[in-house]
């Protein structure tokens, strides 16, 4: 990133977030593992010095890429469907897929404070910081995995194609957890998927969660991996279902159409 462009980021960052948001670069100089910021008035995140990690609070907090206010019509469904699962006494579930560090567990925990949100990240090093996150919100679990279809291994492959870690199928490693036990600990609400390209796998097969998950966020990466058609599964899984598409940034938004 030439001088220019870090100082047009610092800028925008200082408005958008506050100065205090310049902490982000503290590591570098005082060599600890991470450093404090503000992501909203009221809440506090763990990140580390270099770009991804505040690329993700940006994507998150400031691009509002999991907003659901498309529309009055929208909001008002979506809030009706969390305010009656409440109602009936049970916990609304929102699953992070691909959690990195927590931002998009942190954003839902602020809109949805009585829903219970699923972190699931396999990388380690996004992992132990998205731990600390979790720490400070009571309503977000952190757990150390990958989602799939099916129960079983991945490896986690760091081959620079994109700046998250992908995840492969693998005889051993680290584990896979499927939909249905994530959303295991009460009614499914929302799901947000983003992992780099393994969506091809989750979708390929026991999709039967889509049927009471009222709001789902992904991200495709059909342009990380050409040729690979990752977006092909999902495609045909969220064509079947009864949602709306919403675009936002980078996500695609898929909300449930009532009655």
């Amino acid at each position: 990133m030439s001088i220019l462009k870090r100082f047009s980021t610092n800028i925008s960052d200082a408005i958008a977030f506050g100065p205090q948001f310049l902490r982000r670069h503290l590591p570098k100089i005082t060599g600890a593992e991470l450093a404090e910021i503000k992501v909203s008035k009221n809440q506090r995140m763990f990140v580390r010095a270099g770009e991804s990690d505040s690329a993700a609070i940006r994507q998150t907090f400031k691009d509002r890429q999991y907003r659901i206010d498309f529309n009055a019509q929208c909001l008002a469904r979506i809030q009706r469907r969390y305010e009656s699962i409440l109602a009936n006494g049970a916990t609304p579930i929102i699953v992070d897929a691909g959690a990195n560090i927590g931002a998009a567990s942190i954003w839902f925990s602020i809109h949805f404070p009585k829903a219970t949100i699923i972190g699931i990240e396999p990388e380690p090093g996004n992992f132990s910081v998205f731990q600390k996150n979790a720490d400070l919100v009571p309503n977000v679990k952190a757990v150390r995995a990958a989602i799939g279809a099916q129960a079983g291994f991945v490896k986690v492959v760091n081959d620079g194609l994109g700046w998250a870690a992908r995840t492969e199928r693998s005889c051993d490693g680290t584990r896979i957890m499927t939909m249905a036990e994530a959303f295991g600990m009460g009614v499914p609400f929302i799901a947000k998927i983003d992992i780099e390209g393994f969506e091809s796998d989750l979708f390929s097969a026991n999709t039967q969660w889509l049927a009471d998950t009222f709001v789902v966020f992904i991200e495709p990466h059909d342009w990380l991996l050409p040729g690979k058609c990752t977006s092909r599964s999902f495609q045909a899984a969220m064509g079947k279902e009864d949602y709306e598409i919403y675009l936002s940034g980078e996500i695609l938004t898929y909300i449930r159409r009532e009655g």
